[in-house]
């Protein structure tokens, strides 16, 4: 938002206000083990080299802070061309190991070519260790509409694959493999085999898609005419319009882009699978590009070069009609709501460990990084609203957190005594991004909040408060600006 003029933005309730009113064992694995066919080539084949080369990659990766991705996308040269931009994505995947079980990982075929996808069923052997298949998903896999082939070559000689196993040995090593080489797919195939994957991922499934992309130059037959003499800037402009795509997750944008353009992305394949998987389960992306270089820059030879790119790409929960939380899920964080008020009132309890956190069930969707008001009300009338207005945290500790606050540091009223306790209601309202407002016919009376800002001027109402205040839009907008210390016209120089 810019300082010099006004910005009406949304905030829009995920969940309109709630109100307070056999365990598995260890999977099998298979006897056989799929064994390294590019150590010595593609990555260093001595155990201790491998596994010092990749701490150190891991080491000096600097990824853009981001909540722990759905997917990401990683190239699969050589270590020493694509490892260190590799390492940007694999790198999120270290702040959470635990969280991750399953990693699906899709990689396109380079020395056989068929219809479909091969499924491999071996554990992958390497110098630093071996990482196991996840027998029960492959096998739940195979039993869906997926056009699954058998092929020697692809499950056994592919180097996309294999060259993301030693980073995730290192980054998820308790997790499960389900690797799966992608040839020829047309539509249909893309979108069964993106709805088979469906019935295997869950909250602690990850996607690894392997893919370098534009490989340019006579070595490749590809040396399309650029609109500029810089080279670079040529195969960087080709290769953004293909990467803004993806970080929409727009599948079908993605691979007019990939045909117009006669790209030599190789991994387009398995790239339309994965934005495929964001369509079908309307995961709403929030996509980012950790690291982009090119063979080029590394070696200084511009006539023939290849591109890497460290994409991650995360998933809010699947929202239908605007609901990110369910209403168990509603309740769930009520009731941790009433628990920390009840604490902190009457025992100054201000942290939660971990061991009291497992008494209840916090879910993946409200382990998103939301913005989460808490507001309290005694016989009917307000007590305490504190929040914050964006994502800065996990919401379950957004919860806790503004729970505690409008208890105690709401600076409109005294501190919550626990006489008080029985007579307090308790509201959550969950916010979605901010969404710029482009016409004031957006906006809905009773759902949306609004946000108005201007410099260091700003004024926030909850969706509740013009319902409450039998306000109509126009008094709502005019009572948000004098709240944000404007004029009550300010609205209309947004």
């Amino acid at each position: 938002m810019k300082n010099n003029f006004f910005v009406v933005t949304l905030a829009i309730l995920m969940a309109t206000l709630f109100t307070s009113c056999k365990e598995k064992g260890a999977p099998a694995t298979f006897s056989e083990v799929r064994e390294p066919a590019h150590a010595g080539g593609f990555y260093p084949a001595d155990d201790k080299e491998l596994s010092s080369m990749v701490d150190q990659m891991l080491a000096a990766a600097k990824p853009e802070a981001t909540n722990i991705p759905k997917a990401v996308i990683v190239p699969h040269a050589g270590y020493v061309y694509s490892g260190g931009t590799a390492a940007y994505a694999y790198k999120l995947f270290q702040r959470s190991p635990n969280e991750i079980k399953r990693v699906i990982l899709l990689a396109p075929s380079h020395y056989s070519a068929f219809n479909g996808i091969v499924i491999n069923e071996k554990d992958y052997r390497t110098p630093i260790g071996t990482y196991k298949v996840d027998v029960d998903a492959i096998k739940k896999l195979k039993e869906q509409d997926v056009p699954s082939k058998v092929d020697y070559i692809a499950s056994s000689q592919e180097h996309s694959d294999e060259v993301q196993i030693p980073f995730l040995l290192k980054v998820l090593p308790n997790a499960r493999l389900v690797p799966i080489v992608v040839g020829t797919v047309d539509d249909s195939m893309i979108e069964r085999t993106a709805k088979a994957l469906s019935k295997i991922i869950d909250d602690s499934t990850v996607v690894v898609v392997s893919s370098d992309f534009t490989h340019y130059g006579p070595r490749f037959d590809y040396t399309p005419k650029f609109k500029t003499s810089d080279v670079k800037k040529g195969i960087s402009d080709l290769d953004h319009g293909a990467i803004n795509a993806i970080l929409k997750t727009d599948s079908k944008g993605f691979l007019e882009y990939v045909e117009k353009k006669q790209s030599t992305i190789c991994g387009r394949n398995p790239i339309a699978i994965l934005l495929k998987l964001f369509e079908i389960n309307n995961w709403e992306p929030d996509s980012k590009l950790l690291k982009y270089t090119t063979s080029g820059e590394l070696t200084g030879d511009w006539e023939n070069s290849v591109s890497y790119a460290a994409i991650a790409l995360s998933a809010v929960t699947p929202i239908i009609d605007k609901k990110y939380l369910n209403r168990d899920e509603e309740k769930e964080l009520i009731r941790l709501s009433r628990h920390v008020l009840t604490s902190f009132v009457n025992k100054g309890t201000s942290t939660f460990a971990d061991r009291e956190l497992k008494g209840f069930k916090l879910t993946a969707a409200v382990k998103q990084e939301l913005g989460v008001f808490v507001t309290l009300k005694e016989h009917g009338n307000l007590r305490g609203c504190i929040g914050y207005i964006t994502g800065m945290m996990p919401l379950y500790q957004g919860v806790i957190e503004n729970t505690m606050n409008a208890a105690a540091n709401d600076p409109r009223f005294s501190p919550v005594k626990a006489g008080e306790l029985k007579d307090i209601s308790i509201e959550i309202s969950v916010m979605t991004p901010l969404e710029k407002v482009n016409s004031l016919d957006e906006i809905k009376v009773g759902r949306d909040g609004l946000v108005l800002k201007n410099g260091y001027s700003s004024g926030v109402f909850l969706p509740q408060v013009p319902v409450e205040q039998n306000w109509d839009k126009t008094t709502y907008l005019e009572e948000l600006g004098l709240k944000a210390g404007l004029d009550k016209k300010a609205y209309k120089a947004s």
